[in-house]
């Protein structure tokens, strides 16, 4: 994995004005100070734990890119009141130092203090997010991971976050009976424009639960993608994100099946997922090595993305066509600038930037 190019810099108004013309005409969610693709691997944890800390600060598992605090299914109902008691500490001791953690939208790759990975809460309900806001320095945190999302579930979900920062992110979480349903979720889609007052970061796939609505478990042979599940991943793609949304790929949660693993994330990855739950952190460098962008890659991108790219041309023996690729181009730059860069090939490529 080698470096960000310090060439990309230069991308960047023409990918940030492009972002906002998309926004205008579509009316999608708008940007923010993080892109999605910096949610990467990410790792539940039981609010219960008492090394959380330790990972904010990355004194454990160094390489995370984001870690999910999460008060549902990972804690049981007698520990409930444990929990939100430990985060109340967390968040104590994070307000104590929080001028020695640096924030990841400042990313400084040699200096100290460290850059902290992304945090996000996961409550168990509408009820539970809305006594959130009472925590003291519950503002520290990034946002919240909403579970079991749905048009039903929903004006609740609305009304708990309507007490919280605007600047912090949500991720619902698709993850109920009702997605299986097409018109729900074109309806769901509309509705998500406008039922927050913080931007949506991106719509996490709830894997495990959507097979469990099926009365299925993730067979261990095979990627989702080739279960119902999968076929319901492909429709929600196509529903969410023509509207703006980003989606994150479901949890793969066999720890003894890596090169399937790889499958898996390869096929997340080609369909422009953002990120990948994780279950141990043997699992972390995969997924970071999945998202890397291959040098050949980046180099079609930035020719696309280039002032001075014709309308249609041949570049890496492929027929690139800005007015069709430039978001795909886009996307690229930003998956390169977190993940950075590997070397594939050796191409043609001159640099024009």
């Amino acid at each position: 994995m080698t470096a960000m190019p310090d060439n990309l810099a230069h991308l960047k108004p023409q990918t940030q004005s492009f972002s906002s013309d998309i926004a205008e005409r579509h009316d999608v969610p708008t940007s923010h100070a993080h892109h999605p693709y910096q949610l990467g691997a990410s790792l539940y944890m039981p609010a219960t734990r008492q090394d959380i800390w330790q990972v904010i600060k990355r004194d454990k598992l160094p390489t995370i890119n984001s870690i999910i605090i999460c008060l549902e299914d990972a804690v049981s109902h007698s520990d409930v009141d444990i929990a939100l008691t430990q985060l109340q500490t967390l968040l104590s001791t994070w307000q104590s130092h929080r001028h020695s953690i640096s924030n990841p939208s400042q990313p400084a790759p040699h200096a100290k203090p460290p850059i902290r990975p992304l945090v996000f809460v996961r409550p168990r309900h509408p009820e539970m997010l809305s006594q959130l806001a009472d925590f003291e320095h519950i503002e520290l945190i990034d946002g919240f991971v909403l579970p079991k999302v749905d048009l039903y579930t929903l004006p609740k979900w609305r009304l708990a976050c309507a007490a919280h920062h605007a600047e912090q992110l949500l991720m619902p979480t698709l993850e109920t009976a009702a997605l299986f349903n097409p018109q729900h979720n074109n309806d769901l889609a509309i509705a998500f424009k406008e039922a927050f007052h913080q931007p949506i970061f991106a719509l996490r796939i709830g894997g495990n639960d959507l097979f469990a609505a099926l009365r299925l478990r993730r067979p261990k042979d095979s990627i989702v993608y080739e279960t119902p599940v999968g076929m319901l991943a492909y429709q929600l793609l196509g529903c969410f994100v023509p509207h703006g949304f980003y989606l994150s790929a479901p949890v793969f949660e066999y720890l003894d099946q890596p090169m399937l693993f790889m499958q898996e994330l390869n096929r997340d990855v080609s369909l422009g997922l953002v990120g990948k739950t994780v279950i141990h952190p043997s699992q972390i460098a995969l997924v970071q090595q999945a998202f890397c962008v291959p040098t050949s890659i980046l180099e079609e991108a930035q020719q696309i993305l280039h002032v001075e790219a014709k309308a249609v041309f041949k570049f890496n023996n492929t027929m690139l066509e800005p007015a069709t690729h430039r978001s795909w181009a886009t996307e690229i730059i930003n998956r390169a600038e977190v993940f950075g860069t590997i070397n594939d090939s050796h191409s043609d490529y001159k640099p024009l930037l």
